[in-house]
């Protein structure tokens, strides 16, 4: 017998007011919330706009919300949605006027990541998200001839950083209320990203100083509410309001 699964779908064109669909989708074992998009696009809806990429929560391109909790489509099982429980303390999230009569206990709710502007359905505005990533100079600045013992690093400095170097990009930590108010405010995957080579025993002090003066400015940590709602939705573990946090303790605390 086949199981059917229902879902209510943000749907969003260029200058239109936002709406939802509903879709109801037969189910396969081991069926993702990104195998079931796939179908509704395939099968249902061509016009149908989302992001993915490798399929393997590596790349982050597939972040989405789902029954108002962000997260990757490519990891999150269509049948484990309704059973999983959600992170506390949750700001809301709203992207258009859900319907009325949206069944919680049977219909998946599927929108976009938010505070980013939607382009089309699930395809959000990622440009101010890598331009403050590009600000905080996420890089190694050494010279080419590069000798050792500079490259060199200790096992447990590696491991000091490494939870770090998870970082997949995906932007959902941009959940953050302060992202929500604030279009300034860098947010926490560059903030992570900056606290990352700061800590990293490999940087030169120059460059370091350079990251540290970027990310005391008025825009970036000091902006930080301490909300922590980065580490609870964070699925890679890389606990950004962590990272900020070192970074005020360690570098900006007179």
């Amino acid at each position: 017998m086949v199981i059917n699964q229902k879902f209510l779908v943000f749907r969003k064109n260029p200058e239109e007011t936002p709406r939802y669909e509903r879709y109801e989708i037969p189910l396969k074992p081991g069926m993702s919330i990104l195998d079931a998009l796939f179908y509704i696009q395939d099968y249902l809806d061509s016009s149908f706009a989302f992001r993915y990429a490798c399929r393997g929560a590596i790349c982050g391109s597939c972040g989405i919300t789902i029954d108002k909790f962000p997260q990757l489509a490519c990891r999150t099982q269509v049948a484990a949605v309704k059973s999983t429980k959600k992170p506390p303390k949750l700001p809301e999230l709203t992207f258009g006027e859900v319907p009325s009569d949206w069944n919680e206990e049977t219909e998946i709710l599927i929108e976009p990541l938010p505070n980013m502007n939607v382009i089309k359905d699930l395809v959000v505005e990622m440009e101010p998200f890598w331009k403050f990533y590009e600000e905080v100079q996420p890089y190694f600045a050494r010279e080419y001839n590069d000798v050792q013992p500079e490259s060199l690093q200790a096992p447990e400095d590696a491991r000091s950083i490494e939870h770090l170097v998870y970082c997949i990009l995906c932007g959902i930590c941009w959940t953050c209320p302060v992202n929500a108010t604030d279009p300034h405010y860098l947010g926490p995957t560059a903030l992570a990203k900056a606290y990352r080579f700061i800590a990293d025993t490999r940087v030169d002090e120059k460059h370091r100083r350079s990251i540290v003066e970027r990310v005391s400015k008025s825009n970036a940590v000091p902006a930080c509410e301490k909300h922590f709602v980065c580490n609870r939705v964070c699925p890679k573990g890389v606990k950004p309001g962590t990272a900020i946090g070192n970074i005020r303790k360690q570098h900006l605390t007179p």
